[in-house]
């Protein structure tokens, strides 16, 4: 099992094949069916595989102030963006792009680059960059509705076309350069090059919920939640991911709880701001909570 879920070659031949499984699923059937699926995936193994944020931390400090001292920085984390929220709901949603896109990254390269620290954020943020742009762009009617209803205002499509050309324009110099010439990137770059041609092909025919949530869910969350479960546990087995969901679940039930009782007594428009209100709040901290877990010691 530990070979089956580490990130190499034989899991992401799997989370191809359920990439692709999804895709022919997307195809079959109207955007009804796409979207139930893609809130069931996001509402369990989305929610789940940010909900050890606290047992983390708890693991990664060695004593009980430090432990305080690290939850009163997480909970500072979620005021700041709240407060951001309400000073520039747009501003506050470029940050949340920007934190999210650092995030995809991060997971997706974090085994890959032999680069300084500055670098490798740099390259990590435009990486997810890159794919949170390619859904905007490929979905921009939807994108347009999703964020003036939360922010009123609209983001350009002209600004968007030209911030994924720069995005992937760095990131494919970075990768050639680091590949072909310093030697030093391990990475099997046509392999990677499938990859965004199989993803642009799921946002491209795809609702966008359902497209985000096969992205989300198959290539972030799941191999998240491997990477914790090896922090917490020391190796991946059936025993530590079952104790991992069961520390999980008691947030994870408060977590639906809220979400649902958003969904039914608010409107639309509102419930869109309190959702991403929540969404910002526990995304930057979780962001947080797993650089300190990928963190070096001596960094």
């Amino acid at each position: 099992m530990q070979q089956i879920f580490n990130m190499n070659p034989n899991y992401q031949d799997i989370m191809v094949f359920f990439t692709l499984l999804l895709f022919w699923i997307g195809i079959q059937f109207d955007q009804v069916v796409e979207d139930s699926i893609a809130y069931l995936l996001v509402i369990s193994v989305g929610i789940i595989h940010g909900a050890n944020d606290l047992v983390i931390l708890k693991k990664k400090e060695n004593n009980n102030s430090k432990f305080l001292t690290s939850l009163a920085g997480y909970l500072f984390l979620i005021f700041a963006c709240m407060l951001s929220f309400i000073i520039s709901p747009f501003i506050s949603l470029i940050l949340f792009i920007i934190i999210s896109a650092y995030h995809f990254g991060e997971q997706h390269l974090e085994n890959t680059l032999s680069v300084n620290r500055y670098i490798k954020s740099i390259i990590y943020a435009l990486y997810g960059c890159v794919i949170l742009l390619m859904i905007f762009k490929l979905n921009s009617n939807d994108v347009d509705e999703i964020v003036y209803n939360i922010s009123g205002k609209y983001f350009s499509k002209k600004h968007i076309t030209t911030a994924l050309i720069f995005a992937s324009s760095i990131v494919g110099l970075f990768f050639l350069y680091e590949y072909l010439i310093k030697k030093t990137v391990k990475l099997n770059l046509l392999r990677e090059l499938f990859y965004f041609i199989l993803l642009y092909l799921l946002f491209k025919t795809t609702s966008l919920i359902f497209g985000f949530a096969v992205y989300f869910i198959l290539w972030h969350s799941i191999p998240s939640i491997i990477d914790q479960t090896k922090y917490l546990s020391g190796i991946l087995n059936k025993k530590n991911l079952y104790r991992y969901f069961k520390t999980a679940v008691i947030i994870w039930v408060i977590s639906l709880i809220g979400l649902f009782s958003a969904y039914y007594y608010f409107e639309k428009k509102l419930f869109s701001s309190i959702l991403f209100i929540l969404l910002f709040s526990v995304t930057a901290p979780h962001v947080w909570v797993i650089y300190r877990m990928k963190k070096k010691p001596n960094v």
